[in-house]
């Protein structure tokens, strides 16, 4: 359905240029990205960095509070080796979403290239609908994980299910490529009352990469990096928290029980909040770079190295 849609739509777009109309993107602007490619040219770049992320309300929505938050999750994170790409999304859809992402691919990505997706929440919810509506989200393409915390959880074979052409999955573990990367979190034992949490559903631990109920310690966790807007020097709005916290997965209602310091970094109208790019950074950052490098051997050897 996905190819059909695209057949047509490039066939529109040939039949909108004889006709003498010009199709334009509101992405062909730089003022239409919070980030985009960061200076870091592609031949050094270890694999591309495609954000879906917005400050959470309580932050403040300037642009430079949405430009801060953006360079704390991304370029902070990553590091100088990730050519990072953050649309700013004018009205959060999956039509704008579908158009950035797909932007993305077509004009900046180098066919092969790695590239690794990442969103949290609803807009992570966003992203794994364009995923589905977007061409060229495969291995053979470069296509790493796509780290999408937070979103209505599914089952492992619901997700297969809905990338069955393209061959993605529900990430097994450490090391495998081509995947869907999620958790629903559970911070200090908070309650949980939605209905669509119960066993079954996929969960995995972002400190040990585990699907089971092994704890993930604190120890594990490598850092946490938060953005916080209240301090007036710039310089001190982003905090780093080594061995932040521990987690483990609660398989009966399938979430990730988060145990967070009792003295929180940062809230919102006095609530810590869902932040769980910024809790587990380190370990994102680093299992992202562990990803592209096995795919990488893959290439190489031909088989799958660990």
């Amino acid at each position: 359905m996905k190819k059909l849609f695209f057949l047509l739509l490039s066939a529109a777009a040939v039949i909108l240029t004889f006709a003498g109309c010009s199709l334009s993107s509101p992405y062909d602007y730089g003022t239409n990205w919070l980030i985009r490619e960061n200076d870091i040219p592609q031949y050094y770049s270890k694999f591309d960095l495609f954000y879906i992320g917005k400050a959470p309300a309580g932050y403040g929505d300037t642009h430079d509070i949405q430009f801060n938050w953006t360079k704390t999750h991304t370029n902070d994170i990553f590091g100088r080796g990730v050519r990072v790409f953050s649309p700013e999304i004018p009205k959060p859809d999956v039509e704008n979403v579908s158009e950035a992402l797909e932007y993305y691919l077509d004009n900046f990505h180098k066919p092969g290239h790695p590239f690794v997706l990442l969103a949290e929440g609803k807009a992570a919810d966003l992203l794994y609908k364009a995923m589905q509506k977007t061409n060229g989200i495969s291995v053979k393409n470069g296509f790493i994980a796509a780290y999408l915390p937070d979103m209505q959880p599914k089952t492992a074979e619901e997700i297969a299910d809905d990338f069955f052409w393209d061959g993605l999955k529900a990430a097994a573990n450490a090391d495998d490529y081509g995947v869907i990367v999620t958790w629903t979190s559970c911070i200090n034992n908070e309650k949980m009352n939605n209905p669509a949490l119960k066993k079954g559903n996929y969960c995995i631990n972002p400190l040990n990469w585990k699907l089971d109920a092994t704890p993930g310690t604190n120890k594990e966790n490598i850092k946490a990096v938060f953005y916080m807007p209240e301090h007036k020097n710039i310089f001190w709005r982003k905090v780093e928290a080594k061995n932040f916290c521990s987690a483990v997965i609660d398989p009966e209602k399938g979430v990730l029980n988060i145990k967070c310091p009792l003295v929180l970094l940062h809230t919102v109208n006095g609530r810590f909040t869902k932040n769980c790019i910024s809790i587990f950074a380190g370990n994102i950052a680093a299992n992202a770079a562990k990803r592209t490098q096995n795919l990488i051997k893959y290439r190489e050897w031909g088989k799958n190295v660990k």
